[in-house]
């Protein structure tokens, strides 16, 4: 009985507060400032191939979605996938730049031809294996920071590896004498060098050439990776994949500055938390698919050959001169970064 007495100058003093304040007829509230703001929109350009399809395009356009899904569709990212915008790989960092477009996820050998520091990691024989490619990050990614800094775009996030680029050949290799010969397709002035001091002979042509080259006898063998050995048909036209890093290559999302200063504080932390994301899933994809990309070769007839650790010493030991080389007549900048990773290494 005591609880309901008490209940009643409580009762009363709300309905007397809700007449004094007007809430028995509330007028309609106003939209938070965060649904009526602008929305801010990105495009972002990569030649990779449209999903579903190779791994890479997949873990782009999982990116795009959860920043879009974080940013409650405040802030959205549209990807253009395989160059649709009419842009190449080469003339990515200055229309970035430019800001032909806000973003881009791009192969960094692509823009070592104006960005030189950006191709340290892609040297033919320097780095053992992905591993070896993840602990240089930590060296290399201020270099290639304050480099793209100068062409008005940021890099987001840490660099992220493609599966390895290994040899794909029509005969066996397992020495360095095995080279000799051998007519490849050449595809960076690096590794070219490398190529024709080993004994190897350098054709150069496109990519879309190369099936046809093989199978008349115009290539004996190819450098790529196991998705590029798969999207050329390899056990069709060649027997043997040799399971030894000749170059590694670097990926990453870069932003054009402009549009990164302009956005607020809380899609920066978006973005930069899922291309961590991205490029932690992109590394270990690296080795995921290329076992898998093995697997399926194997299958399909490819002989999966294992060099002994002396194979690629002996590259290493022929390419040396070619990093000096390329220390020589690129920038300081990228002459300290290589400098750096041979002394982290050991090469």
């Amino acid at each position: 009985m005591k609880k309901k007495i008490s209940l009643i100058p409580l009762v009363l003093l709300l309905a007397i507060s809700l007449m004094v304040t007007g809430c028995a007829a509330p007028a309609p509230e106003e939209a938070p400032p965060e649904a009526s703001a602008e929305v801010i929109e990105w495009t972002l350009d990569t030649y990779f191939p449209p999903p579903p399809g190779i791994y890479v395009s997949e873990l782009v356009q999982e990116f795009c979605d959860r920043v879009n899904e974080r940013s409650a569709g405040r802030f959205i990212i549209t990807p253009v996938y395989g160059s649709a915008l009419g842009v190449q790989g080469p003339d990515v960092a200055v229309a970035l730049g430019e800001r032909a477009f806000e973003a881009g996820y791009t192969a960094f050998p692509y823009l070592a031809g104006d960005i030189d520091v950006l191709g340290v990691t892609g040297l033919p024989a320097l780095l053992r294996n992905n591993f070896e490619g993840f602990v240089a990050h930590d060296l290399v990614t201020p270099y290639y920071s304050s480099e793209l800094d100068k062409r008005n775009i940021k890099l987001v996030g840490q660099p992220y590896l493609f599966p390895k680029q290994v040899v794909w050949s029509k005969k066996p290799i397992r020495e360095i004498e095995d080279f000799k010969g051998v007519t490849f397709r050449g595809f960076s002035p690096e590794h070219t060098m490398l190529l024709d001091e080993l004994g190897g002979i350098v054709v150069s042509m496109a990519m879309p050439e190369v099936y046809t080259a093989l199978e008349r006898g115009m290539l004996d063998a190819i450098v790529g990776s196991t998705a590029s050995a798969q999207a050329v048909s390899a056990w069709e036209v060649l027997d043997y994949g040799i399971d030894i890093t000749f170059a590694l290559a670097d990926s990453g999302l870069i932003v054009n500055k402009d549009a990164w200063t302009e956005l607020p504080a809380e899609y920066k932390l978006i973005v930069t938390e899922e291309a961590n994301r991205t490029s932690a899933r992109q590394n270990y994809h690296s080795i995921l698919e290329e076992e898998k990309g093995w697997a399926m070769l194997a299958e399909k007839g490819i002989t999966r050959i294992t060099p002994s650790p002396q194979l690629f010493e002996a590259m290493a030991e022929v390419a040396g001169p070619i990093w000096d080389t390329w220390a020589q007549e690129k920038s300081p900048v990228a002459a300290e970064a290589l400098a750096g990773v041979r002394e982290l290494l050991g090469r």
